[in-house]
């Protein structure tokens, strides 16, 4: 039997807002939890998990061409930043030295980065660059590794396969065995035209011309004087270095536009995929050593029209995520293990089938999780708590709404930063999942719980770039206009509430709220109704109300200054006296009548200015049912 509570008339009831989290996009806005925001723009939970406004961000540098990445490495343990602007990689600080263009005919389109043996590793999409903390190059012409592709091999052929053919090379090795007696010896290819040719007999170096000829379409060297068979066993005593190029093999690797790390027991390999023209096709590279990608060292996973979108690591395995078929599973593990005779060998399992990703720049962890953009929103592979599989979880319930009918989301591009992953939409628009606060459950029994999440505008990011200096984690971006910008967070005043210049507009509201009786009309009371704000030297905040019967339309209700007088942050011009740094009341004073439903809105859209909630307290009457 249910249960009717009747309000009375006359009776004074309240309702306090003081358990703040996140914004909540998933529903009308009368439905949503007190706790949280329908209408929720540049917030962030503080420390204690109460809304504020977010930092501001300032100009570093402006380069004349769009940010198409971002990259940091350690080098001499001094580190140091890149850019890729326009067609030209860039070295810059944070100091006012113009950055440096140290490469360029790079493509225009974005590009992304590891760093690994020492040297940081680009991807463009049209070759690999390599920055070994004192110049750039393109991978294939710093010196990559040049394979002996054949052991004993006869002066008339065969021998044994010993490593497989540099996709960054067209240089190859092969070994022979000499007999004292042989002077002509069959390469395993034909030699490039216009291209030179080494050849070492036990260990010394060869003149062509002198000691030896070269018939290049046929693949042959013919010894001036046939070189000694060895002494004892079976060594090689002939070796030559030449170009062969197989059409086709440097676009594999070049093209590629996603790269990741990936081992047995390390992150000490490289994997390239996202090449167009294989687009369920990736490679490994040699162990610490990205300079030589075998060619046979590709696996090819799933459908083969399904591109893959990015990666991720899962405990001892490796996770490849591809685009949502609908047709076929769209993750796979990948572990690796060394065969007997202690060669890497690296296996591919089917994980889990549904949804997968639409941007391979929304990979990133938040904490200890991996998250990445599906069709349907943020999500992450988990572990189902009863039946032990795993499956494709959504983390961003209260956010889908919205961000699901953002447009472009195959350019969006994710970042790890202070506990929080946020997702650069396009139009300065970030969605931000807080790892911070406690998981909304929905349901407890699979597990399958939501992160709080916040909504951002005016940060006009096109790609990320955090690091962690000690205490600090900085957060820089890339613009669509040339700016490589920086989040103000190293900044302690209020300064730092400040958009290149401009104000960041902050906005919280409750919900649309009935208070429990949708058909009885309320009175809001004009006495002891406020906003707590939170402390700081500079501050302001102005109140709106929303009602049935002001057609769902805004109207001012009340605003103030709250600043702290404070020596590093004195304004002349708004002077005060006041030093009382504990939380105050911004007081409506006004009664709102008759309304069904009423939603306190409040803004601050000053330029540098603090901005902070930690209660909102209203008091109400009840009145007579509404009719209509």
């Amino acid at each position: 039997m249910s249960r009717v509570t009747t309000k009375q008339s006359g009776k004074i009831y309240t309702t306090v807002y003081n358990t703040f989290k996140g914004a909540d996009f998933s529903t009308d806005p009368s439905l949503v939890d007190r706790s949280r925001s329908p209408l929720c723009t540049n917030i962030v939970a503080d420390g204690g998990g109460m809304p504020e406004k977010r930092p501001g961000w300032r100009v570093l540098h402006t380069l004349p061409d769009p940010v198409y990445g971002l990259f940091s490495g350690i080098f001499d343990k001094t580190e140091q930043f890149l850019a890729h602007a326009g067609d030209t990689l860039y070295l810059w600080g944070e100091g006012e030295e113009e950055p440096e263009a140290v490469l360029e005919g790079l493509p225009e389109a974005k590009s992304r980065g590891v760093f690994l043996a020492g040297c940081l590793w680009i991807a463009t999409g049209a070759g690999l660059i390599r920055y070994d903390g004192q110049e750039a190059n393109w991978a294939r012409d710093a010196q990559p590794y040049v394979p002996t592709v054949v052991i004993t091999r006869l002066p008339t052929g065969g021998g044994v396969l010993y490593e497989n053919v540099n996709l960054l090379t067209p240089w190859r090795k092969n070994a022979f065995q000499t007999d004292g007696t042989s002077k002509e010896f069959l390469l395993d290819s034909t030699v490039d035209e216009d291209t030179s040719v080494r050849v070492w007999v036990w260990g010394q170096e060869m003149n062509e011309g002198e000691d030896f000829t070269v018939n290049r379409p046929e693949g042959i060297i013919t010894m001036t004087q046939a070189p000694a068979a060895p002494g004892a066993g079976s060594a090689d005593g002939l070796v030559v270095e030449f170009s062969s190029t197989v059409e086709g093999y440097t676009d594999m690797a070049d093209q590629c536009t996603i790269l990741a790390l990936c081992g047995i027991g390390a992150d000490d390999r490289l994997v390239l995929s996202g090449n167009p023209d294989y687009p369920n096709r990736d490679w490994i590279s040699a162990q610490g050593d990205p300079s030589y990608i075998p060619d046979l060292s590709y696996s090819l996973v799933g459908e083969e029209t399904v591109p893959i979108q990015g990666y991720f690591r899962l405990g001892e395995y490796q996770a490849v995520v591809k685009a949502d078929s609908g047709r076929e599973g769209t993750i796979f593990l990948r572990s690796g293990a060394l065969d007997g005779e202690g060669n890497a060998v690296f296996a591919l399992y089917p994980a889990a089938s549904g949804v997968g990703a639409v941007s391979p720049g929304s990979f990133s962890f938040l904490l200890d999780e991996p998250l990445f953009l599906a069709p349907t929103g943020i999500s992450t592979l988990a572990v189902n708590d009863l039946t032990g599989r795993r499956a494709v979880q959504n983390r961003s319930g209260f956010l889908n709404a919205q961000l699901t009918r953002e447009e472009g989301l195959a350019q969006a591009e994710a970042v790890a930063w202070k506990g929080m992953y946020l997702l650069a939409v396009g139009g300065g628009r970030v969605y931000v999942l807080d790892g911070r606060q406690e998981r909304a459950y929905r349901s407890a029994s699979q597990g399958d719980y939501a992160y709080e999440g916040y909504y951002w505008e005016n940060v006009p990011a096109r790609c990320w770039l955090a690091r962690r200096s000690g205490n600090d984690e900085a957060l820089f971006f890339g613009t669509d206009d040339g700016r490589v910008c920086r989040f103000n967070t190293d900044m302690a005043s209020v300064l730092r509430f400040s958009d290149g210049g401009e104000p960041v507009r902050a906005v919280w509201a409750t919900r649309y709220d009935d208070d429990g009786s949708p058909a009885l009309r309320k009175t809001m009371l004009r006495r002891g109704c406020c906003v707590t704000i939170k402390p700081y030297s500079r501050s302001s905040a102005a109140v709106y109300f929303r009602t049935d019967r002001t057609s769902g339309k805004e109207q001012p209700a009340a605003g103030d200054v709250m600043d702290i007088l404070t020596w590093e942050d004195l304004d002349f011009e708004r002077f005060t006296f006041s030093t009382d740094d504990s939380p105050q009341e911004i007081f409506f004073n006004r009664k709102v009548k008759n309304y069904k439903r009423l939603q306190i809105v409040v803004r601050n859209d000053q330029l540098n200015e603090g901005f902070g909630i930690f209660q909102i307290t209203k008091h109400y009457v009840i009145g007579n049912f509404a009719r209509r």
